[in-house]
């Protein structure tokens, strides 16, 4: 009995490490990072800047980081290879304003305040996002033709509740991911269930 126990811990075991050596591996990435009030992802044309509409009090977001920057038009990508995706993280301000990420989501590429957080290529295809922390956010491409080539043209704004944050930290994605991907987390969910499932066969055998 023991022992239809143990071969359930390894499957799911196994099923776990497979889940997070292919979420690895789809997600090689180039990093960046900058700080202060402006700067570069990339190249030097490859701009960015913090606050750039200097926080409209039409608008309910305080601060706001974009590249170029929010109202400043597009950006030709700096990277050599096809981008597939951005992650992000800022430091020294305050947190990503949520529901700027669904009017983003939702808005057409519309590059303002009026257009939430969002990130678009030149082709008006939106990266889908997501908030994955406080000052964190996920923008993945909807599916495998939307990738950023070299030098085509984007931007992106991201909005915050609170001060505009002084430093960041990122990556670009080289290959795409599907947003489906099952995270590790749902892998060990579904693995507890098999679990409790062989426990209760152990036990009707054992009656």
């Amino acid at each position: 009995m023991h022992r239809l126990a143990m071969r359930a811990v390894r499957t799911v075991l196994q099923l776990a490490l497979v889940a997070v050596a292919l979420s690895v591996a789809a997600r090689a990435d180039i990093s960046f990072s900058g700080s202060g009030s402006s700067g570069s992802l990339s190249e030097p044309s490859e701009t960015w800047s913090f606050n750039y509409d200097g926080g409209a009090a039409v608008t309910s977001y305080l601060n706001d980081w974009g590249s170029p920057g929010v109202g400043a038009g597009e950006v030709p990508s700096g990277e050599a290879v096809d981008v597939y995706g951005m992650e992000i993280t800022f430091t020294g301000g305050g947190a990503i304003d949520a529901p700027s990420i669904a009017i983003g989501n939702g808005a057409g590429c519309v590059g303002s305040t009026g257009g939430g957080t969002t990130f678009c290529t030149a082709s008006n295809d939106i990266w889908e996002a997501t908030q994955v922390g406080p000052d964190s956010i996920d923008f993945l491409a909807q599916n495998s033709s939307f990738y950023l080539t070299p030098d085509q043209d984007y931007f992106v704004n991201i909005f915050f509740d609170g001060a505009t944050p002084t430093g960041f930290s990122g990556e670009w994605l080289t290959e795409y991911t599907p947003n489906a991907t099952p995270e590790p987390a749902s892998i060990l969910l579904l693995g507890s269930g098999v679990l409790a499932l062989s426990g209760r066969l152990i036990r009707r055998k054992q009656r």
